[in-house]
Formats: C-alpha cells, sequence, structure tokens
C-alpha cells in the first residue's frame, strides 16, 4: 500500500526524515518495502513566465522568450500547440535533468538559438490527471501564480516521498492512511490529528429520497447510506488528485475522487450510485439467483450464482457486493443525485466472488482482510464533509443505518507480569498503560491486572499474548538482552527414505535420465485417457474441496498421466530422445492411516522414448533400481497396466507383490496424449523397495581361484518365459555357479515350429579350490535335468 509522507503529516507529526521513519515503523511492526522519490532525476527546472511567443514562419515552431527570474530573459524555441505569451511554465535551465537521464543543453534549433526547454507534464513524468486540461502534447500551464524562478517539484509535488507498506493479513487497520498514522503516532510518540467528520446537511430528509433494506445480513453486517443533491461534477482540487495518484489511483472527477480518497484514508472502501438511474428509488442488498447477470464497470457482462452478494434496485442488480459497481448506475458528467454508500461485507464471501469472477480491486482487496463495521459512520460522513468542503453539492439532512447484529467489543485480562516474562524485558506497569492507551486501547490497571479493550477497529487483538505483542513491539525489541543458547543441540540426519531417493537418483542420473517435477494434483480426464477399465479405483482418486480449477481438481493415484503428458511434449517439440524420471507420491482414499488420512506412496516413474530405448532398455533400468537395494528375488510375469501394450509389457514380482510395473505405452492411450511416437514407462513401488531393500552383507575377498565358463543352449517352447528357466538354472547350480546370463534367443527354420533357443552364459567357481572338469560336469547335468523336467527343454 503507497501513500505520500505529506498526505502522513496531515495526520501526524513526524519529525524526521523518510528513511528514519521507515526504519522506525520496521522496527515496530509496520513492514515498508520501499520509498520511492518521483522527482529524483529531476534537477534544475524551475517556473518560468513566457513573455513573448512569435509563430516561425513555415513550421509548427514559436519563438519565445521567457523570464526565470534571470537577469536577462531566455531566448526558448518551443514546438507545444499550447505555448502563448502570459502563460506559467515549467523551464528546464541548461544543464537541467529530466527523467529517463535526459539533460537538457543550450543550442540552436533551424538556425535559432534555444536557451532550455519548455516543458510538459508527460516529459517530467507528472500524471496527466493532476492538470488534466494540458494534454499529451500541450506544456504543463501552472493556473496559479508561482514567483518565477522557484523549483518547480515543491508545486506539483516531486519533492514528495512516497512510501510503499507492506500490511500483513492480521492487521486490515493499517490498510489506510488513519491506520498508518495511529502507528506512527505510537511509534514516534508523537501526536495523532484526527480528521475532522462533521456534516453541514441541507435539509430534507433522506428517507424520502431512498429506501435501503438488507436481506442477507450474514453477508452484509452494516450498511450506511446517505444521499447528496444539487451535485455539480467537476475536477476536484490538486490537493485531492496529488494524494489520489501518489497512491495509486487516477483522480476522475471530485464525487468519484471523495470515496476513493476516503477509502485511502478510512480504508473503508465506498460507492457512489447515480440516484436518478436507481429503479425505484431503492437498494436491495442481496445473494444473487444463479444465472442473473450484470455488466460491471469494466463493461464486462458477469454471471452469478447464489453464493454471490449483489446490490439491486427495484428491477436487477446494480452492483457487486464489495467488489464492482455496474454501469447503470455509474457517476456521469450529468448526475444531479448521489447516494453513498459505505458497508461492511463477509470477507469470505467477497473473497470467493472475486476469486470465481477473475476480477480484484482496490475495494475487494480491502474487504477481503476484513472491514470494522463500526466505522462505517464515520467513514460516510467524512466523505460529506469533503462534499460541503469542495462545494460538491448538498447534504440531504439524515442516514440510514441498518445494523440489527452490532459486533461486541471484547476485554482481554493481561498480567503485567506474565507480559514481562513472556517478552523477557522487564516493562513498567505504567509504561504498558501508556503505550496501550498511545494505541488507543482503553486500559485499567488493578493491582497486577490488565483489563484491556481494544478499539473498534482492532478485531486481531484476543488473548494476552496479542496485549503483549502490541506492548514489546512499540517499547522495542532492542531491549530484549541478549542470551547465549541454552539446552542441546541434535545431530542431523538423513532419513532412510531420503537416503533411498537420493541412492535411486544418483543411479538414474547415471543411466541418463532426467528428473522432472509435477503437481501434486491434475484434472480426472487425465486419468480417463489412460483407458482404466470400469471399476478401477483410480477412476475415483481423492478430490480436492476447492481446487484452483477443474484442471487441478484431484490427487494423483498413479504418475503415468503426467509422465506421458511430459513425454508427449518432449516429442511434439521436437527432442529427438528423452529419458525422464520423476519420484513423487500417489494417494490412495481407500488405504487410510491410523489418523484416518489417505495413504500416501512413495512412487518412482521412468519414461522413455527415442531410437536406442525399448522395452528391455527401461526394464534394466528398473533392475537396476533394484539391484542397487540387494533386491534380485524376483519374478518377471507377462502381465501389466491396461495402458500397456498387452504384448510388451510386464510386471516385477516380489513376494506375492507388483514391485514394478513396466511396458510400451498402448497404442490408444498415445493417441489419447496425442504422442507420435513410441515410448515405454516404468512405475516402482518405493514403498515396497524400502522394505525388501536388503542390507550390505559381509564383504567377499576378490576370488583367489579361477572360474570357469560354459554355454547352454536350450530349446523349449515359445510359451516358456526365460524369467522362470534362469531361476530354476540358478538353483539348480547350487552355490558353485556365480553368474548366469541369458545373451541370446534364436527362432529359425532350424527349429520346429512354436520353438525357440535361449542362450545362457554360465560362471562356476569355488571358493577355496579350483574346480576340475568332474565337477563343472556333475553341475551342468543338474543344471541340464532340472531343467527338462521343469520345462521340457533340450539341448540344442
Amino acid at each position: 500500500m503507497k501513500l505520500p509522507l505529506s498526505m502522513l503529516r496531515d495526520y501526524v507529526e513526524i519529525p524526521i526524515a523518510a528513511e528514519a521513519y521507515a526504519q522506525r515503523m520496521i522496527m515496530t511492526g509496520t513492514a515498508v518495502e520501499s520509498i520511492e522519490r518521483p522527482g529524483e532525476e529531476i534537477q534544475n527546472v524551475v517556473i518560468g513566465r513566457v513573455l513573448t511567443c512569435e509563430k516561425v514562419e513555415g513550421t509548427h515552431l514559436t519563438q519565445c522568450t521567457v523570464d526565470v527570474g534571470q537577469e536577462n530573459p531566455l531566448h526558448i524555441v518551443c514546438g507545444a500547440p499550447n505555448a502563448a505569451a502570459g502563460i506559467l511554465v515549467p523551464v528546464a535551465l541548461d544543464g537541467a535533468t529530466l527523467p529517463g537521464g535526459q539533460t537538457v543543453k543550450k543550442g540552436k534549433l533551424r538556425g535559432m538559438a534555444s536557451e532550455g526547454m519548455l516543458c510538459s507534464a508527460a516529459e517530467l513524468g507528472i500524471p496527466q490527471e493532476l492538470y488534466p486540461s494540458t494534454g499529451e502534447a500541450g506544456l504543463l500551464i501552472f493556473n496559479e501564480e508561482y514567483p518565477v524562478g522557484m523549483d518547480i517539484k515543491p508545486i506539483v509535488g516531486l519533492d514528495d516521498a512516497i512510501i510503499d507498506f507492506e500490511i500483513l493479513a492480521n492487521r486490515p487497520d493499517c490498510m489506510c492512511a488513519l491506520g498508518i498514522a495511529r502507528e506512527s503516532a505510537a511509534a514516534l510518540n508523537t501526536n495523532f490529528l484526527a480528521p475532522s467528520g462533521r456534516v453541514k446537511e441541507s435539509g430534507g430528509d433522506i428517507h424520502k429520497e431512498v429506501k435501503v433494506s438488507v436481506l442477507d445480513p450474514d453477508l452484509c453486517p452494516r450498511y450506511t447510506a446517505r444521499v447528496i443533491k444539487n451535485v455539480r461534477i467537476a475536477p476536484s482540487p490538486k490537493w485531492l488528485r496529488k494524494y489520489l495518484t501518489g497512491a495509486g489511483l487516477r483522480p476522475i472527477n471530485n464525487i468519484v475522487d471523495i470515496t476513493n480518497f476516503v477509502m485511502i484514508e478510512y480504508g473503508h472502501p465506498m460507492h457512489a450510485f447515480d440516484l436518478s438511474k436507481v429503479r425505484g428509488r431503492e437498494i436491495i442488498v442481496r445473494r444473487a439467483k444463479d444465472g442473473e447477470t450484470l455488466t460491471t464497470l469494466d463493461d464486462v457482462e458477469r454471471t452469478f450464482t447464489s453464493s454471490d452478494l449483489l446490490i439491486c434496485d427495484a428491477e436487477g442488480a446494480t452492483g457487486i457486493g464489495g467488489v464492482m459497481g455496474g454501469e447503470e448506475s455509474e457517476i456521469t458528467e450529468s448526475t444531479k443525485e448521489v447516494m453513498f454508500e459505505c458497508a461492511s461485507f463477509n470477507r469470505t464471501s467477497i473473497r470467493l466472488t472475486s476469486r470465481s469472477q477473475g476480477m480484484r480491486t482496490d475495494a475487494s482487496a480491502r474487504f477481503e482482510r476484513g472491514v470494522s463495521p463500526h466505522t462505517t459512520m464515520d467513514a460516510v460522513n467524512r466523505a460529506c464533509m469533503l462534499v460541503d468542503m469542495l462545494d460538491a453539492g448538498d447534504v440531504v439532512n439524515g442516514c440510514i443505518d441498518i445494523y440489527p447484529n452490532p459486533v461486541e467489543i471484547k476485554s482481554v485480562a493481561a498480567s503485567v507480569r506474565r507480559i514481562s516474562e513472556r517478552s523477557g524485558v522487564d516493562i513498567p506497569a505504567a509504561t504498558m498503560v501508556e503505550i496501550l492507551e498511545k494505541l488507543q486501547f482503553t486500559v485499567k490497571l488493578k493491582g497486577d491486572t490488565l483489563t484491556v479493550t481494544a478499539p473498534p477497529f482492532r478485531s486481531d487483538i484476543e488473548t494476552e499474548a496479542d496485549v503483549c505483542e502490541e506492548v514489546l513491539r512499540i517499547y522495542g525489541f532492542e531491549h530484549i538482552g541478549c542470551t547465549r543458547l541454552r539446552g542441546e543441540s541434535t545431530q542431523g540426519g538423513i532419513s532412510a527414505q531420503l537416503k533411498l531417493t537420493g541412492k535411486i537418483a544418483g543411479i538414474l542420473h547415471g543411466m541418463g535420465y532426467m528428473e522432472i517435477m509435477k503437481f501434486s494434483f491434475l484434472s480426472i480426464h487425465e486419468i480417463e485417457k489412460l483407458g482404466l477399465p470400469e471399476g478401477d479405483l483410480r477412476l475415483d482418486p481423492l478430490r480436492i474441496q476447492n481446487p484452483l480449477g477443474e484442471d487441478s481438481s484431484v490427487m494423483r493415484p498413479t504418475l503415468a498421466p503426467d509422465m506421458l503428458k511430459t513425454l508427449s511434449f518432449n516429442m511434439s517439440h521436437g527432442t529427438a530422445a528423452a529419458k525422464l524420471y520423476e519420484i513423487a507420491t500417489v494417494y490412495d482414499k481407500r488405504r487410510v492411516t491410523d489418523e484416518g488420512l489417505p495413504t500416501e506412496t512413495q512412487t518412482l516413474c521412468l519414461g522413455a522414448y527415442g531410437e536406442d530405448v525399448d522395452f528391455y532398455a527401461v526394464r534394466s533400468a528398473a533392475e537396476a533400481v533394484l539391484k542397487s537395494q540387494g533386491i534380485d528375488d524376483y519374478t518377471i510375469e507377462k502381465c501389466g497396466e491396461p495402458y500397456l501394450h498387452p504384448g510388451r509389457r510386464a510386471v516385477l514380482n516380489k513376494d506375492g507383490q507388483d514391485i514394478v510395473k513396466l511396458g510400451e505405452v498402448h497404442p490408444d492411450v498415445r493417441d489419447a496424449f496425442d504422442m507420435p511416437g513410441r515410448a515405454v514407462i516404468a512405475e516402482i513401488d518405493l514403498a515396497l523397495v524400502g522394505k525388501a531393500a536388503k542390507p550390505m552383507g559381509p564383504l567377499k575377498p576378490l576370488p583367489r581361484f579361477p572360474g570357469v565358463a560354459r554355454d547352454l543352449a536350450l530349446v523349449i517352447d515359445e510359451s516358456i518365459a526365460v524369467g522362470p528357466l534362469t531361476t530354476a538354472i540358478r538353483k539348480a547350480g547350487g552355490e558353485l555357479l556365480e553368474t548366469v546370463e541369458m545373451f541370446d534367443v534364436y527362432r529359425g527354420g532350424q527349429l520346429e515350429q512354436g520353438k525357440k533357443s535361449v542362450a545362457f552364459s554360465l560362471t562356476f567357481r569355488a571358493p577355496d579350490r579350483t574346480l576340475t572338469e568332474p565337477d563343472v560336469a556333475k553341475a551342468m547335468e543338474k543344471i541340464q535335468r532340472s531343467c527338462a523336467y521343469q520345462f521340457g527343454a533340450v539341448i540344442r
């Protein structure tokens, strides 16, 4: 929130420079993000009066003589269309600097001497709204009288400091100039100067001018209204335009500017209705009807639901409560009657409406934080007082104030002793009372007990701890003494899960895989693209109660959709090959923890495509992950997920549980994800990997005796899987068999139809002797008998 320092000084004495003031505010709990000085780059620009102005024949230029308070007038060539004799304008002298680093130098223009430059508002970085009559191309002309030669910065407000405050969510009372001024008075121990809200009424009766009813007080706890007649629309005075532009708002006209100024001053958003356009001269505050529409001031037609709050007249909606008004009742040049609205709205309702409509305004930002219903009357009366001050209209007698359930102001009892103990600073009771009263609390001290009643605009004071915070931050955090660290520190470490994922990531990086990270939520439509059969539990995932949108409405029951989307994105953007992995959590709402929460399972998903990628390449990566954890006693089964190719998929099963599911993506699923080429993915249950992991056993010395290698080619039926055959060979070979590796599968004319030949390389070794030929022959014979018995295998 930006505020000009000069505006703050209207309400509080600030006897120090802007930088020192910002530091003091930070130390008392009000953060300052930055200090802006709009005129910092402008130097040597003064007030000048044009004495003569002669047209240069054949050009758009004029040759001027300008009095800038020096001994002799300056000769300046100017191209502005509104240059004329007698006007008072800003003059950049020789050597002057302007915004953007521009420097003005003496020179000649078309052979004519020019000793400076007459400036427009745009050239000085002055908002056009401050001097709306000048236009973009024309000179900035001052209508007021100023001495020639005077620096222009104080005149146009460029000598001011704009302070950008960071207001926390629990301090909505500080979203205004008065809130910051109250904090400043306490922080600087100076006087707070409250503005006058005395209203000068001009007769009439508001109840004869307009009728107001609130049908949903739960969404609008308080609604206050006042009426102005004989409205005289005109530009606001310069002081008001200056404060508005400094706060980041655009001046429009006196009536609208008054509502915006009161919002900045009191933190209370207001709205002005053209009462002649309010149909039936009646205001109704109610929930919207489903499908009801309204065209707002930004010229957008919006549709509402019954959860939204509308401000309506006798025939329909005319504004969104707490967000934005409608076109039907906006203030125009012809407006003669105005109704000021100042209300308090339910913060949750405003936030939901603002989000659903995709609009965030200065008003909604304040209502979302919470605006006190106690101060609506003060704000609307201040607006009426400004109407009278600016001669913008006549205030009708009376005020409509609908406040059926006034908010009770509660008191908090606090112990002086406990506040000192909690803060670590011995603060006298009298000092506590003084600080709290400076913050406009009502305080009664009796013995050790402080009975504290917060002012109506402070809704964040609930407990003794809150009172302690208020006292300490104003007393000064610098009073907290330094103490040595007490207690014992614990040695840090990495959890077993982090060790597991870290080791797996290192292995995959070594194999050329790159990590991706996706959100934990996705659209149910992405899961449906997998083609899962009806009744698959993943089609009914854990839903988010308040999702940001349909594309992020459920928690992931599988990592496959996001991996397929990422592979598809890379394919469609011309990436020739990719190897990717993601380690993340999947959610199962049907299996719950002891706390009743959905089970979260750490899962690894691999995805790859490219010229050198096939089913076996991804299977090797998955097996490398398992072997890194000492898991080698798994079986490979020819089955798997429905979104994988039925002839190119498998599961790695460990103790009856599928620890890995992998395969080539099904063609139909590829089409659903717009994948132009083949890809292979795998999902690995890291929870099962962690349970099955084997710690490293005792180290074995390097072999002292040579190994014996043998090749074995077996002819088996085409339907027999190689995995079970490999397991049988390993079991039959006993302790002497060191390794078993398949190196060839042959299908051809030399074999019967329906047969295949599988060749293995076997290595035998004994730890205590050199093996003899009879030792190896005996082991080979046992392997052949076992394979023949179990699989009908014959030696090729």
